[in-house]
């Protein structure tokens, strides 16, 4: 088995390590130190600020957390009550709290050194107060917002005055989520005279900015792994094969199904969607498919509360070993986590920030162990990005697939069928993309059947595929490589397939939708939407609410336009019970009033002009109230053609023009103007009357 290169005893360091620290890391099992650790650890504990970039799993938790003990246990006067030794700052809860695990593996060694973890959502403010106040901790770890919030809280009473080391764990991820403003605020609240560190996989523009405000002449250490076939380095571990499948966009959950059942039936595995709708939908629907029925399935994103990410969280981590178990997440499970037994990652999306991938591909192995990661490209639309991926130093190959559960890696890559981009010659000319993608094979139709029956069994799965459609289509219009993942090469149809939708949503993308609610390569499913039922006896009797509260709505409301119709000897448009998301029904059915009284001024304007009526009597004088919120429509459209224009558009503002029309018929009534003048003024409107 392959294994990070040994980079010599932790007996040989320079300055030489406490035996606390000796039979704690042999206690713990590791024997030798990694390159990374024998580089940071010595400059660290001879008092540099370090910056130290090494690849995902290459042992970086240690090289900060030793020279803080180090450096604690070593003072000549001990920390008193409320002084803080150190501070490590995480971006994600669950990697503070990871480190916190690997802290307390010290602890037999070190029980005169105590830590707290800060992280919001579990406990409040006042609770970690309290808990400071009475373990008066000498490590603080935890995510910027609450360490924040209590280094800034005078009552807390912590004291930083001794502070030692701070260190910031995934550095560059903590600037991605936004922490900058927080990290500037801690930072200042802190002595100068400290040791910092910086720790990440990957090196940013913005990182460098931080470097350069918080470090004083740091020293760097970059750990590569060296690429023995094609030279130079790589972003990966050697022990970590990461290829790729080229797919159909409506194959791919049962591909994962495939893979899932092949590699990792006695292994824990993390799948990696781009959304967390797609997380959440995709839990619901995998945990019902008969073929997954033998995996442990979780899901973890970033919009779950904390107390249950966190029981997800433990409850995927402490599985036995050789127990099939299976992660969907996003990318909040990408950085840094060290998960146990993690040997097999799968990217279903491919992440919307490029640097995410060799994040995800490194939750598998880790310190040296074998694992392998793949991820899922559209077949003639995304295999550009393995060249992408390449000039990054990405090491990625091509697995073939052969219709069943089997990988062969390192086959040559065959030529790609093109005769979807070359039957239309005039498009090819013209730069068209075609969108459509060939029909299902027979078993992945018989699949996606077998999905669909399960979302007929609960409505919840109807909401929750939609939801997770939209998303995915809103997400992959956000892709920092839109040069390659473009949203308009994206065959929705397809895509909706391969979600095993019954119904397609209502949103701008389809605008384009066939009659019956279908596009191009998507069948909307035959069922009676007012007797889809939830499985949720409680959400049933919300929807049967709501369903007879909406038809007793709509029958008023075709009662009312009925009557409104009669009235002003105009036929209204039937309403269409099918909402659309945007309520462009409701803009058209507010559009058609607004002409109507629009109409009925002009009458009123006109009889007051010729003194028929005086100001205020009539009965549309009501109209003439100058309100600026209903009359926003151009005059009468004067053909159909021009009207079925004109209803796709947004209404302009005419009130102008009426209120000068107004005030022109005031004049003619106070003989100021005649009635020829008053016609010429607003255009001849009313000379044929």
């Amino acid at each position: 088995m392959a294994s990070v290169a040994p980079a010599g005893s932790w007996e040989s360091l320079e300055p030489k390590l406490s035996p606390e620290v000796l039979d704690a890391v042999s206690t713990m099992g590791f024997s030798e130190m990694t390159p990374v650790q024998s580089g940071a650890i010595p400059l660290f504990m001879k008092n540099k600020d370090v910056v130290v970039e090494a690849v995902t799993g290459s042992g970086k938790t240690l090289s900060f957390l030793i020279p803080i003990l180090e450096k604690i246990h070593r003072r000549s006067r001990k920390l008193a009550p409320a002084e803080v030794g150190a501070i490590v700052i995480s971006p994600t809860r669950e990697l503070a709290t990871q480190i916190t695990k690997v802290l307390k593996d010290f602890e037999p060694f070190f029980q005169n050194i105590s830590h707290q973890l800060l992280i919001g959502g579990e406990t409040s403010l006042e609770e970690d107060i309290a808990t400071f106040q009475e373990v008066h901790p000498d490590i603080l770890i935890g995510t910027p917002g609450r360490l924040e919030d209590i280094l800034a809280q005078k009552r807390s009473g912590v004291n930083v005055k001794e502070l030692e080391v701070l260190v910031l764990d995934e550095a560059d991820r903590l600037l991605d989520m936004g922490f900058s403003v927080s990290l500037n605020k801690i930072m200042s609240l802190l002595p100068k005279q400290r040791r910092t560190g910086l720790f990440s996989a990957t090196m940013t523009d913005g990182l460098s900015e931080l470097v350069r405000a918080g470090l004083r002449n740091p020293v760097r250490v970059v750990v590569k792994v060296e690429d023995l076939v094609g030279g130079g380095g790589q972003r990966t571990p050697a022990s970590l094969h990461i290829g790729y499948i080229l797919c159909s966009t409506s194959q791919k959950l049962l591909l994962l199904t495939h893979l899932l059942r092949q590699e990792a039936n006695n292994k824990k595995t993390i799948v990696y969607f781009a959304t967390c709708a797609s997380v959440d939908y995709f839990y619901k629907l995998l945990s019902r498919v008969p073929a997954l029925s033998d995996f442990a399935i979780h899901s973890l994103h970033g919009k779950m509360e904390t107390k249950k990410r966190s029981l997800t969280f433990k409850s995927f981590t402490d599985i036995p070993a050789g127990s099939p178990g299976v992660l969907l997440c996003t990318d909040v499970a990408s950085r840094g986590l060290d998960i146990p037994d993690v040997d097999f990652v799968v990217q279903v999306d491919p992440p919307q920030d490029p640097k995410a991938f060799t994040h995800r591909c490194g939750r598998a192995g880790r310190a040296g162990r074998e694992g392998k990661a793949v991820v899922f490209l559209v077949r003639g639309k995304e295999e550009t990005y393995v060249d992408f991926l390449k000039v990054r130093k990405v090491p990625i190959r091509h697995w073939g697939w052969k219709g069943g559960p089997e990988i062969i890696e390192d086959i040559p890559e065959e030529d790609e069928d093109d005769e979807m981009a070359t039957e239309n010659n005039d498009e090819a000319l013209l730069g068209k993309i075609i969108r459509e993608e060939p029909e299902d094979d027979a078993e992945n139709v018989e699949f996606l059947k077998g999905l669909q029956k399960i979302v007929r069994t609960d409505r919840d799965l109807h909401d929750k595929g939609t939801m997770a459609y939209v998303s995915f289509i809103r997400s992959y219009s956000k892709h920092e490589a839109s040069f390659i993942f473009r949203s308009r090469d994206l065959d929705l149809g397809a895509l909706a397939r391969g979600y095993a939708l019954l119904r397609l949503p209502k949103m701008p993308e389809l605008k384009n939708e066939k009659s019956g609610g279908g596009i191009q390569g998507f069948t909307p499913a035959d069922i009676d939407m007012d007797k889809y039922k939830y499985q949720d006896k409680q959400k049933e009797v919300v929807r049967v609410k709501k369903l007879a509260d909406y038809k007793a709505k709509q029958e008023q409301k075709e009662k009312e336009a009925a009557l409104k119709g009669g009235n002003n000897d105009k036929k209204r448009k039937p309403i269409n019970k099918a909402s659309a998301w945007s309520e462009k029904q409701e803009a058209k059915e507010r559009k058609m009033d607004r002409q109507l009284k629009k109409q009925r001024k002009r009458d009123y304007l006109k009889r007051l002009a010729n003194g028929e009526i005086k100001a205020g009597e009539g009965e549309d004088a009501e109209d003439d109230d100058g309100d600026d919120d209903d009359d926003e429509e151009d005059e009468k459209m004067e053909s159909k053609d021009k009207k079925a224009d004109m209803d796709e558009d947004e209404d302009e503002d005419t009130w102008e023009d009426l209120a000068r029309e107004e005030r022109l018929a005031k004049k003619v009534k106070k003989g100021k103007l005649s009635s020829k003048e008053f016609d010429k003024e607003v255009g001849n409107m009313f000379a044929d009357l």
